[in-house]
């Protein structure tokens, strides 16, 4: 992995947080290169004063990889955030989204602290951001500076902490960065606010079948596994059988002293037969490789459960630096007879450390009674990585047939419970268009195979699909499906399978099969498991309907003509608040004027809450206020009245 920091002796300075657990001490170094001395950085919140986090850096976020520390705030907002350490403003931004008001502070030693979700800043660059967005008559801002402008010494309070952006609630995230805004770990800056003398905790192992020819338990697919706590450390009691080559998943968090969230664990090993064949070490990754997060974890399991697992193997596409692992990046290759012991070793921030112990035992293909992922009761048909299961009802005169176009009879790679037949058919030895089982024929829907790495097109009668070069993670299956809806008299786009992950955006557009009349006040929308809908937008050209998605799924085509409403809350000399909402695609922007004067007004989309800042705070309010909302279909509402 490039740019990977060394925890040695020597120069560096070794802090020691005080602690026995089973006799151990619990240490913490501070990164050589580029430090030189202890409490070079401060504490952000409270200085000096104990503190928990909610969240650390290199947790597993549903499309990301946690890049800090989330300091809790008391659950409150308001509360004085310090600079880490000397240096200067280098750069502010404001959205509404992401990390809300964000503050950026470079230091002499090259490294960049980052503090996001603020509610407002503190001092000249407070009123420099304000003056600028009345410059520039907008809510949302990017402003960078250089050193010079705005110097802060450590411990100076520069922000107040708060809740905007995309935060869940109060808190401080805070970044640090090294000279090429690659995140570091904060936790190894020997921060003694923050104790942890708690070990990580596994819930759960999975074993997955790598290949057609592999079983677990007997059957292929992906098995999960509870384990048992000992102490500190976890078992599966009985050995598991399987064949052929296998994948590992961790399902595991790390939670530090006197606090319930599940925070990430940063550096995890598994071994096998005392040969260590997988590490992950979390210490650093660039943010143009957080995308493939989706390959690290095990994507259908995220999308059905929200269980985040780590794969203890390197995936196809999966572009990561920050592993390193055997010849077969991981995966477990069991043959003949015999077992074989398995430890999964998961080390904190702070170096607490817990084992995971199980025993693989070379199976007889015999099936054992286990849940498997796509086994469930009944027909069905999946597609897992590269093969498609079939399950169904044993039938004497029927038989399970597979059109590529060409007809292949399949046999039954193992039976479940005296009944049932599972079959496996090898995606590329040919792509499916139908599958007849026991003479019942079912249409696959599978187009095309598109290989990563290149660009590709694809055309048809109902929707033309582009993929970018390095679109996709691995081989795609094309799957797309239209379907006319009877009750509500529109049509449905299925695109791709929701449990495969994208890398990049593509292009789709889609080809109505009925009349809109007034196409601009329809767009594209996503269609979520309960029927919601997301406004996707597009721009429509020759009665098609082009979009940009990162997301596989259903798509419809919806009509918004209502305009958004306009509740005022407080509306004075003093302040001016309302609430905003809009029913189907969302807000899109707003204006408010006073006697035809623009005024700033901060948005929390979270609570849909719109409220004034002045210029000058001297000066109240006074004449016509008229507010101007406009959502995505480019409906408006306006409000107006007199002070």
């Amino acid at each position: 992995m490039k740019n990977y920091w060394n925890l040695k002796l020597g120069r560096s300075v070794l802090f020691v947080i005080v602690g026995l657990l089973s006799g151990t001490t619990v240490y913490g170094q501070l990164e050589e290169n580029h430090m030189y001395k202890e409490n070079y950085y401060l504490f952000p919140i409270k200085p000096g004063v104990r503190n928990t986090l909610a969240g650390t850096m290199g947790e597993l976020r549903s499309s990301h990889f946690h890049s800090g520390i989330d300091i809790r705030t008391e659950s409150r907002i308001g509360l004085p955030v310090h600079a880490s350490a000397n240096g200067f403003i280098s750069r502010v931004s404001v959205s509404t989204s992401g990390y809300g008001n964000a503050l950026y502070i470079q230091h002499p030693n090259g490294h960049t602290t980052v503090y996001a979700h603020l509610d407002h800043f503190n001092g000249a660059i407070a009123q420099y951001v304000r003056e600028e967005q009345y410059k520039r008559k907008t809510f949302e801002l990017n402003l960078y500076f250089r050193s010079g402008q705005f110097e802060v010494k450590k411990g100076d309070v520069v922000a107040f902490g708060g809740n905007s952006g995309s935060s869940g609630g109060p808190h401080l995230h805070f970044d640090l960065r090294d000279k090429n805004q690659k995140p570091l770990n904060p936790l190894k800056y020997g921060f003694d606010e923050i104790w942890d003398r708690t070990p990580p905790e596994a819930h759960k192992i999975a074993l997955k079948t790598l290949d057609k020819d592999a079983r677990v338990n007997g059957q292929f697919g992906r098995f999960e596994f509870k384990v048992r706590r000992v102490g500190n450390d976890y078992v599966i009691d009985q050995p598991i059988e399987v064949s052929g080559t296998i994948g590992t998943e961790l399902y595991a968090y790390d939670k530090l002293d006197n606090s319930r969230f599940r925070c990430g664990i940063n550096l995890i090993t598994m071994e096998v037969d005392d040969k260590e064949t997988f590490k992950s070490e979390i210490s650093t990754f660039s943010f143009a490789e957080q995308r493939n997060i989706l390959k690290h974890m095990n994507y259908p399991d995220l999308y059905e459960t929200g269980e985040r697992f780590h794969k203890l193997y390197v995936d196809d596409g999966n572009e990561l630096n920050f592993y390193s692992t055997d010849n077969n990046k991981g995966r477990i290759k069991i043959n003949g007879d015999g077992e074989h012991s398995v430890k999964v070793v998961m080390t904190d921030s702070y170096n607490n450390v817990s084992n995971l112990k199980f025993k693989l035992k070379a199976g007889n293909n015999v099936p054992a009674k286990s849940a498997a992922y796509g086994h469930t009761s009944g027909s069905e048909i999946n597609l897992i990585d590269n093969t498609l299961v079939l399950k169904a009802p044993v039938n004497n005169t029927g038989k399970t047939v597979i059109y590529t176009p060409e007809m292949h009879e399949l046999q039954p790679a193992y039976m479940l419970g005296g009944n049932q037949a599972v079959y496996l058919w090898n995606m590329k030895e040919g792509l499916p268009h139908s599958v007849d089982i026991n003479g019942t024929n079912k249409l696959l829907h599978y187009k095309e195979m598109v290989k990563p790495g290149a660009s590709y097109r694809y055309y048809s009668d109902k929707m033309d699909i582009y993929f970018p070069k390095d679109a996709l993670f691995d081989t795609l299956y094309l799957q797309t499906v239209y379907n006319y809806i009877e009750t509500d008299k529109s049509e449905e786009f299925k695109v791709g399978d929701e449990q495969v992950p994208l890398k990049k955006y593509i292009s789709v557009t889609l080809k109505p099969q009925l009349p809109y009349q007034k196409p601009e006040k329809y767009s594209v929308y996503a269609i979520d498991g309960k029927g919601n809908a997301y406004y996707k937008g597009g721009k429509w050209e020759y009665g098609r309907v082009t979009f940009w998605t990162r997301n596989f799924g259903k798509f419809a085509i919806l009509e918004d003509t209502i305009p958004p409403r306009i509740t005022p809350v407080q509306v004075n000399r003093d302040e001016l608040k309302f609430k905003i909402s809009d029913e189907r695609s969302g807000i899109d922007g707003f204006k408010c004027y006073v006697n035809n004067e623009w005024v700033l007004m901060n948005y929390d989309y979270k609570t849909h809450l719109i409220w004034s800042e002045k210029l000058d705070n001297t000066l109240p309010f006074a004449g016509e206020v008229k507010l101007i909302v406009t959502d995505n279909q480019g409906n408006e509402q306006v409000y107006t009245s007199k002070l």
